[in-house]
């Protein structure tokens, strides 16, 4: 089961930049849709109510640097339990720089 998560509110800071992403034997996976590399990229994703590290992977490795604001694109939540440990997959379209915000700076 797949969850979509609202993003509207949320804030995406890059904490790591974004990796291959490999399987146990050091390959690189691919979607099995498009064949495209896999990657992975560690956010801080911040609201209201605090902020949390997640890890997102996307096909395609996305142009994002460290410390960067990004947009996440249909991000989408996957549960997974194998052989009693657990957790929760994301996975994105993409995640792209974050357009510049038109407010006036302080003190303008």
């Amino acid at each position: 089961m797949q969850l979509e998560i609202k993003t509207e509110g949320v804030d995406f800071v890059v904490s790591r930049a974004p990796q291959p992403k490999s399987d146990n034997d050091g390959r690189q996976k691919t979607d099995r849709e498009t064949g495209q590399p896999l990657c992975v990229t560690e956010l801080v994703a911040m609201d209201t109510t605090g902020a949390e590290v997640i890890k997102v992977t996307t096909a395609g490795q996305p142009n994002v640097t460290k410390r960067q604001l990004v947009t996440v694109s249909k991000l989408v939540a996957t549960p997974w339990n194998i052989d009693g440990r657990g957790g929760v997959a994301f996975r994105a379209n993409s995640i792209t720089p974050a357009k510049a915000s038109t407010a006036p700076a302080a003190g303008a």
